[in-house]
Order: C-alpha cells, then structure tokens, then sequence
C-alpha cells in the first residue's frame, strides 16, 4: 500500500514536470513566433544600384536592415507597429566619354584613338518609407523618389530642462531614419540649427520620420548646480579610493522621432554620461598633429561634443568634419528583456513547485513510516 501511494506520488510529480514544461514550451513559442514581411520595391528612376532596407521600430532603434542589389528584401519580425524604409542607389557615380576621334598627323599618318575616360557624375540618390502595423505575414511595396525633389516638411520643436525651463541656444539636429544620404545638400532643406530664447526650433526636413537630437553642455556651478539651476547628481569625492573628478561642464541631451503626418514635438533633454558623446579633434595633417590628435582622443566630452548617434546620423554634415566617433552599445529591445523574465520566472517556478512536491512526498513517506511503528508497537506491546 505505501509502495503504491509512492508511486503514485511520483507520477503526479511527473505529470506536473511535464505540464510545466509544455507551459514553458508554449510560451516560448508564443515569444518567439515572427510573421514573414516581404518588401518590395518601386523606383522612380534608378533602374539598377543597390538598395538598404531597414526596419525600424516607433521609438527609431533599428531592428534589421539589409542591404542587396535587387528591389526587394524581407525580415521575420514579431507582431507590432514599425518604419519600413529603403535608400536606392545608382550603381556607379562615373560615367564613360565617347573615345577622342582620330585624326591625322604632321607626317600623314593616322593616329590612334584615344580610350574613353571616366568622367564623374553626381550620384542618384532615392527614399522612400512606410508605416505598417504588423500582425501577420505580409507583403509590401514602397515607392522611392529622388532626394533631390523629395517633399519638405516644415518641423517646430521645443526643447526644455529637466526642470521644464526652456533651453535657449541649445542645438538641434534632424536626421532622416534609414536614410544614409546627407539631406543637407539640398538647398530647400535644414536639418541643423540652435533654439530661440524659449527653446523653440524650426527644421526643415524631407516628409519622412525624423530623428530629432537636441543637446547643450553647461557649466556646473560651485553648489553642484547647472546655469539654469538645474539640479544634477555631482560624482563624490572619494577619501578612502582614487579621486573622483568634479566635471567643469555636464552635457545634457534628448531625442524624439517625429513621423508624418505630424509636425511638432517636445525634447526634455537630460543629464548623459561621458561615453554618450563624441569629442571633435583637429584634422590630422602631419605626423606631430598626428601624435597630438592621438592623445586628445582619449580626453574626456566637454562643450563642443556631440551625441554619438548624431555623428552616425549626419554623416557628411561639414559641421562634423574632425570629429572622432564614440562606441555605444544600444539597450536590448522590450521583447528580448521581457522574453527572458518570462522564461526565468517560469523556471523558477518550476523549479518550486517540483522541490514542494518532492517535499510533500518525503513528509507523507515518513508519517506513514512512522504510524507503521507506532501501530507495530503496539501490536507487539499488546
């Protein structure tokens, strides 16, 4: 009877063992499950180059991109709402002059042609975009056009403290997502200023999400306040380790994305850590400003440093010209995160439920045992 009972108290462990991993199973399947997004693509003009298609989320953090020399590309993505984008270009920026005609020469003798040369030419360049709320597999077209008479969108942003004053002369940068053309060529467009005296800014952009990056550095006051009475975390000076160093200026920062057909936005900008920034140096001419520019590389952010996504973003702006490039690693997105948690807390959970079982077993094995005894006893006694 107690081998029986056992028994069966095992098999209810390993019933709930299994049910818990297909708990598990299910739900990982569920995290994991991806809809197939087929990209096809339209141009304008450029019959043959290479195309970069992307994938972005709402909040501009790129999920995938892939570059190819044939219109069109696809992604597994999870359910959710995202930026589809694509930059066509044309496939050479040189085109070839028709060789020199022969003629003849002084003695009568006919002279050889001359080969054709590679004369340059300006590059084509188009764009194109388009927001889908992704819930099952799909397919879609996007159709670019040229940069070069792209519609234009008129931005205002604001730009606030951490302590909702409005930043005056703060600097402000907008930058087309998934766009790897520098679209301040362009007379009609601009995509760098400052703000005004109540933190206002106006940009002038292609009608396409914008990434907007608004920073300023400020001196840091005596009693670790900002110009503006801002208060931020000041390091402390460490008396029984290495000395911290108190920072002369601290750099604050913020970003939005603005997408059509939406025109305004708001930046709370706040305090960003020194790795968060890119510090220009002076362009490397000679091997002594050589020597000279390899030690100021490692010198700390300060005003005049720029947000590292900035320089990535701007790519071809002369007022990047002489900086140098910081690496920043970029945050996990939600899903991954939320995908771990879950599978942890299922685990552990597990992981109880079959240590209170197996608990449970040796508390009922050994009262059985014991009322066996004390019944033996008994019989024994009498």
């Amino acid at each position: 009877m107690q081998k029986s009972k056992i028994s069966l108290s095992f098999a209810l462990i390993v019933a709930l063992s299994l049910s818990l991993s297909a708990a598990i199973s299910s739900s990982s399947a569920s995290l994991n499950s991806y809809n197939n997004v087929q990209i096809n693509i339209q141009t304008s003009s450029i019959q043959s180059g290479y195309f970069t298609v992307s994938a972005f989320n709402m909040t501009g953090f790129q999920e995938s991109s892939v570059q190819t020399y044939y219109p069109a590309a696809s992604f597994e993505l999870p359910s959710g709402q995202y930026i589809f984008t694509v930059t066509a270009n044309n496939q050479t920026n040189q085109i070839y002059a028709e060789p020199l005609a022969s003629g003849a020469s002084s003695n009568g003798a006919t002279s050889i042609s001359e080969p054709a040369l590679p004369v340059p030419v300006v590059p084509s360049v188009e764009y194109g975009y388009s927001v889908q709320q992704i819930s099952s597999s799909v397919s879609i077209t996007i159709t670019t056009g040229s940069v070069s008479s792209f519609p234009t969108n008129t931005l205002t942003v604001q730009v606030l403290y951490p302590n909702g004053t409005a930043a005056a002369d703060a600097s402000i940068s907008a930058s087309t997502v998934g766009s790897d053309y520098y679209w301040g060529y362009e007379p009609n467009v601009v995509t760098w200023t400052t703000t005004d005296s109540n933190g206002y800014a106006t940009l002038v952009t292609p009608v396409a999400p914008e990434q907007i990056d608004a920073w300023i550095w400020l001196p840091l006051n005596a009693t670790g306040t900002l110009a503006p009475n801002i208060p931020v975390p000041v390091p402390p000076l460490n008396s029984t380790g290495p000395m911290i160093p108190v920072l002369a200026n601290v750099g604050l920062s913020g970003s939005t994305v603005i997408i059509p057909p939406q025109t305004t936005a708001t930046i709370t900008m706040q305090v960003q850590p020194q790795n968060y920034w890119v510090t220009p140096i002076p362009a490397i001419a000679t091997p002594q400003a050589k020597s000279a520019g390899a030690s100021s590389s490692t010198s700390s952010a300060g005003p005049g440093s720029i947000p590292a996504s900035v320089y990535a973003d701007q790519q071809g702006n002369p007022a990047l010209e002489g900086t140098q490039a910081a690496t920043l690693t970029p945050a996990p997105t939600a899903i991954v995160v939320a995908a771990h948690n879950n599978s942890i807390l299922v685990l552990a959970a597990l992981i109880a439920v079959v240590i209170a079982a197996i608990t449970v077993t040796g508390v009922i094995v050994a009262t059985r045992t014991k009322r066996k005894k004390q019944q033996t006893g008994t019989e024994n006694s009498a």
